[in-house]
């Protein structure tokens, strides 16, 4: 089955706390446009929004109040069209504050509202930072926050398929070690699913290094249950699961920068076939996603991607390739603005495919 779908996307981005200069290590190298890999004192943390400034010369900078209080916040409208049909929402309202009280503590909170998933708005993240990594290299962060399996850098304004594999936003803890370009951690937090423990657990590390105009990151991470991913919790909640045994998860990214091009790479994969209810569907679902950027100008950029997935059922697409175009309309200190066009193919488990078109437009202060 065919489907066409386009959609307009703006976003209002006030005070862009969250849009800081990437570090020689290689972590939040890349900026996306759906999913903003940011960097707070050294650590990397997810924020939702849509920020499509990709290529951009700089960053602007966040506002910062009396005291080290930072705040920021998205604004977000949609209009789709999909098989005749044509929806207008207000996709998202995220409204944000930091606070480095010292430069040993930090702080964070992050409301969000998305139409039809948060009614009414709800806490999003609130965790603490204890760390000066440049001044000693362990750091624990704690609270409610994206935990660190998976990296997410996409050039595109669609999520990819990795990223609803593997994203989980946690009540949890994080002890971490920061030195020389290398980043290891442990993280525990609660489980939301699985017939044994009520913990879950994962070890991360990740290394990068810079020379010139060219950068190299790599990392690797471990889960002791994948099923605590929000995308796969949903599909199970949907499902009418009443229990689903532990299954494991492995995930690997690259990220590799040579002057104007940029190429990511990011595979996930269940260790373990997923059981439900005591029976064993057979299913380790895993995905690759493959993209590679150039950036035309300091404010024009282009990219293309393939995906693969397996063993996803009718979940999430089997294949996808894509095309995008982001361009970096005004970039000042305290406003910048963006236009971000994407294309994308899928095909589906049984054949059914379809095509979407996306427009965004954003608005940072």
């Amino acid at each position: 089955m065919k489907q066409a779908e386009v959609v307009f996307v703006m976003g209002l981005v006030a005070a862009g706390i969250f849009a800081q200069e990437p570090d020689a290590a290689g972590k939040g190298r890349v900026k996306m446009a759906t999913d903003q890999r940011v960097e707070l004192h050294g650590h990397e943390h997810a924020v939702s929004g849509e920020v499509p400034l990709d290529g951009a010369s700089g960053d602007a900078p966040g506002l910062k109040l009396p005291g080290g209080l930072e705040y920021g916040a998205l604004f977000e409208w949609e209009v789709g069209h999909s098989d005749g049909e044509t929806e207008e929402t207000m996709a998202t309202v995220e409204l944000g504050a930091g606070w480095q009280a010292t430069d040993w503590l930090h702080g964070d909170v992050v409301f969000l509202y998305e139409e039809g998933d948060t009614d009414p708005m709800e806490l999003d993240q609130l965790y603490l930072t204890l760390g000066d990594t440049e001044a000693f290299p362990f750091y624990f962060q704690a609270g409610k926050f994206y935990v660190p399996f998976g990296h997410f850098d996409s050039f595109f304004i669609s999520d990819p398929i990795v990223l609803e594999l593997a994203e989980g936003r946690e009540e949890g803890a994080t002890l971490g070690f920061e030195m020389g370009g290398f980043d290891a951690c442990v993280t525990v937090f609660d489980s939301e699913v699985g017939g044994g423990s009520d913990r879950n657990a994962i070890l991360a590390a990740s290394y990068g290094v810079e020379d010139g105009d060219a950068s190299l990151a790599v990392g690797a991470s471990l889960i002791h249950n994948i099923l605590d991913a929000d995308g796969l919790t949903g599909v199970l909640e949907e499902a009418g699961y009443t229990s689903a045994d532990e299954a494991a998860g492995f995930n690997a990214w690259l990220t590799a920068t040579r002057g104007r091009a940029t190429l990511l790479a990011e595979c996930v994969q269940a260790l373990d076939s997923i059981q439900i209810d005591g029976a064993d569907t057979g299913l380790r679902p895993g995905s690759l996603n493959l993209e590679l950027g150039y950036n035309l100008t300091d404010a024009v950029q282009v990219g293309a991607k393939v995906e693969r997935s397996q063993e996803v059922a009718d979940w999430f697409a089997e294949q996808r390739v894509g095309l995008v175009c982001n361009w970096s309309v005004f970039d000042y200190d305290l406003f910048a603005a963006g236009v971000s066009f994407e294309y994308l193919h899928e095909k589906f488990d049984g054949g059914d495919d379809a095509d979407r078109i996306t427009l965004q437009f954003a608005v940072e202060f």
